[in-house]
């Protein structure tokens, strides 16, 4: 490694790690605005708020490092840029292609860093969060839960909670065969209690049998609260387990796809942003102008931005999952591509 190399990791690198701690507490805050506030204005345990809050932290770390590396680029080259530095280098005969080589390193050893935390840590860490969150419902369930919610049982029945008190109330607990018809429940020892309901039996979408029930215990020890993320929580082989069952029960897969190519697309995203970035200080670099700090946040959100309406719309099938996943990607590799060629030699 040249002095080249070293000054540009050591320079890059500082910026990042204060761009990481900054993204990671924006996404945090994020979470904790729209997820964790109303639980614990409902009464939740602000200890157990804490935890599951501390469990979102690999997947923040894992979600932002893009985001913190594209930031962390537009500021050191842009202050390259305004020093003269770029400039120096092109005199000395150093051509842009050698300016973004070590770059492209750093971003090597960051997307294999990523994919394999995505794919290891940061889904066991939220399958942990949500056990934690299991965990309050059957002690507090008015905290954490709210009429109208849907829960999925240890069987993978639906379980749909029209009422929230002390207990519960109105429940129905849903398969392609049997509905469970309930007015009162408790969560007891792990599991949902019902009493005093009915138990509908379907022959296709005909009714074939009715009868009364004086109580009925509904598991809950794979109870999934689905919180937001949820899909992250699932490895690669699960994702892929998962299409390929939905995929012969002719059910919609789009969100699974979409989570499964976002699995690589999002790491990767450290090399368009490295053509960018390289691309977009040369070509500043020819007119004497500067991206500024506005300039850094600026196209730092509007990736976000990008990346964000992508998954959406991906996930609800509107555009194709693998467009979706890598769609933020390729603009921005593209326009690097062309400031490269377009900006001072």
């Amino acid at each position: 490694m040249t002095t080249l190399d070293r000054y540009l990791v050591r320079e890059v690198g500082a910026s990042l790690l204060g761009a990481l701690a900054v993204v990671v507490l924006a996404l945090l805050g994020g979470a904790l605005y729209e997820v964790l506030a109303p639980l614990l204005a409902r009464g939740a345990d602000p200890l157990v708020v804490s935890q599951y809050l501390a469990f979102r932290v690999p997947e923040a770390l894992v979600r932002g490092m893009p985001l913190a590396f594209l930031f962390a680029l537009l500021l050191v080259l842009s202050r390259m840029g305004e020093e003269s530095e770029l400039k120096a280098m092109l005199a000395g005969g150093i051509p842009k292609l050698r300016v973004l080589f070590p770059i492209l390193l750093m971003g090597t050893l960051l997307f294999g860093l990523a994919v394999l935390a995505a794919d290891s840590l940061v889904p066991r860490s939220l399958q942990q969060g949500q056990s934690v969150l299991r965990q309050a419902v059957l002690q507090k369930p008015r905290a954490l839960l709210q009429p109208g919610s849907r829960l999925v049982d240890a069987y993978g029945r639906i379980v749909y909670v029209g009422q929230v008190g002390e207990g519960v109330g109105e429940v129905r607990v849903i398969t392609a065969e049997e509905v469970l018809i309930a007015q009162q429940g408790r969560f007891q020892e792990g599991a949902l209690v019902l009493s005093e309901g009915l138990r509908v039996t379907y022959e296709g979408a005909r009714p074939r049998t009715v009868a009364r029930f004086e109580r009925a215990v509904v598991p809950l020890v794979e109870l999934s609260l689905e919180p937001p993320g949820g899909l992250f929580s699932l490895t690669v082989a699960e994702l892929r387990q998962r299409i390929a069952q939905y995929r012969a029960q002719g059910l919609p897969y789009h969100a699974e796809l979409t989570a499964l190519h976002r699995k690589w697309a999002e790491p990767a995203a450290v090399y368009a942003f490295a053509l960018f970035a390289v691309g977009l200080a040369f070509f500043l670099l020819g007119g004497s102008r500067s991206l500024g700090m506005l300039g850094v946040v600026v196209l730092t959100f509007i990736y976000y931005a990008t990346w964000s309406v992508g998954r959406i719309m991906g996930e609800q099938g509107v555009i194709p999952p693998l467009l979706a996943a890598w769609g933020p990607n390729l603009l921005y590799a593209i326009a690097g591509l062309v400031l490269l060629r377009v900006g001072r030699r």
